[in-house]
């Protein structure tokens, strides 16, 4: 046999229900089918740093034992499907309907790992002895914390001295249609909390309270109002969202004591995480006045990064250009992915399929964009 259907084993990936955590079933159903390909796999749990358990998969084909090897890098685990009785099929059949296949993770992302698996089971029925090492890097930790997956494999990587010189990620990166974009880079994001203390009262004697919500939506505006830069070469401008507002409900005529909100900052190169950190302080301060109080806290998913177009991103144009006949845009759009912990290691380039669907109701991707997933992936291997 010279080819593994995508299609099925797209739908044998989706029908494995996989939350972020251990998964031992997914992890070990890709593992089998690489270890028969001729692929050293390694099952690699991790834990601590105070998030949960994760395993996770790292496997290699290398003949020649060369310090070129493309790895392809992805993660099984899927967002909860919310309402079950939302969905016009059940998120784990791996429905095929009108040109369609539905299910949690269709988009994002087992359908990418599906193509790359069966990319390079066709590739080595065609080139027993590749003179590049070939590489999977598959963690059950994306959706979520994404402390004990691909970070952690990549230390391990290291200290094993396993080699990474370039690497496929196999994230939802198109907005309409496939081979329109590929990603070269990533946004930064940090997420923020902040809490403003100040003074319960009579909402019919304001001077004698403090009203936090007040002070929360000046602060607010003056954060949402800033302008952080023009953008820079290949990243949009910085941004800031406001995703959650709350305060205490004493009642309608109470001043609360305490009121919050939550934001999140995508930024461009032209800022660290640290800089948006001591800028969102800084308003703070200048805003909140005295009386008040405020308590801010925050979580950085990662700084932005550029992985410079050098020798993978023009092989993964030409494939696509070959594949679907147009010339996909280098791109830094979009939201964090793993590539920011594997960009210290190797070239990193994104390419999968159409983002619109990913973590909805009815997730799905068309089966001939599937189809022209795997082709891509294996028009990269035999330029590679």
């Amino acid at each position: 046999m010279t080819k593994l259907d995508v299609i099925r084993l797209s739908q044998d990936l989706i029908r494995i229900p996989s939350y972020s955590g251990v998964n031992r079933e997914i992890i070990s159903f890709l593992s089998g089918i690489l270890q028969n390909l001729g692929f050293a796999c390694d099952m690699l749990e991790f834990d601590g740093d105070d998030s949960y358990p994760v395993n996770n998969l790292h496997a290699v084909f290398n003949p020649k034992n060369s310090n070129r090897i493309l790895y392809f890098a992805g993660h099984t685990d899927v967002v909860k499907e919310g309402d079950l009785a939302l969905w016009k099929y059940d998120p784990f059949s791996a429905t095929i309907s009108d040109g369609k296949i539905f299910g949690r993770g269709a988009a994002d992302m087992k359908c990418a790992i599906a193509a790359f698996v069966s990319a390079v089971f066709e590739f080595l029925a065609q080139n027993k002895n590749p003179d590049f090492g070939i590489g999977f890097l598959i963690t059950n930790d994306e959706e979520n914390d994404s402390i004990n997956g691909t970070r952690k494999i990549l230390e391990w990587m290291e200290k094993q001295d396993k080699k990474i010189s370039h690497c496929l990620v196999g994230e939802p990166t198109n907005p309409q249609k496939f081979g329109e974009m590929i990603k070269v880079g990533r946004r930064g994001s940090i997420s923020f909390k902040v809490k403003i203390i100040g003074k319960q009262g009579h909402v019919a004697y304001p001077e004698n309270a403090l009203n936090p919500i007040t002070i929360l939506i000046n602060l607010l505006k003056i954060l949402k109002d800033h302008k952080f830069d023009e953008g820079t070469k290949f990243f949009d401008p910085g941004n800031l969202e406001i995703t959650a507002i709350s305060s205490q409900n004493l009642g309608g005529n109470v001043t609360p004591n305490e009121a919050w909100a939550e934001f999140n900052v995508r930024f461009n190169d032209a800022h660290t995480s640290q800089s948006i950190i001591d800028l969102v302080d800084y308003a703070c301060k200048k805003t909140v006045g005295l009386g008040a109080k405020y308590e801010l806290s925050n979580r950085a998913s990662g700084d932005a990064f550029l992985s410079e177009p050098k020798f993978l991103a023009p092989i993964v144009v030409n494939a696509v250009e070959k594949i679907c006949g147009i010339k996909p845009a280098l791109s830094t759009s979009g939201g964090t992915s793993d590539a920011r912990f594997i960009k210290d290691y190797a070239e990193v380039v994104e390419i999968g399929m159409i983002n619109k669907t990913a973590h909805k109701i009815d997730e799905f991707s068309e089966v001939n964009e599937v189809k022209q997933l795997q082709q891509t992936y294996l028009e990269i291997l035999k330029i590679f």
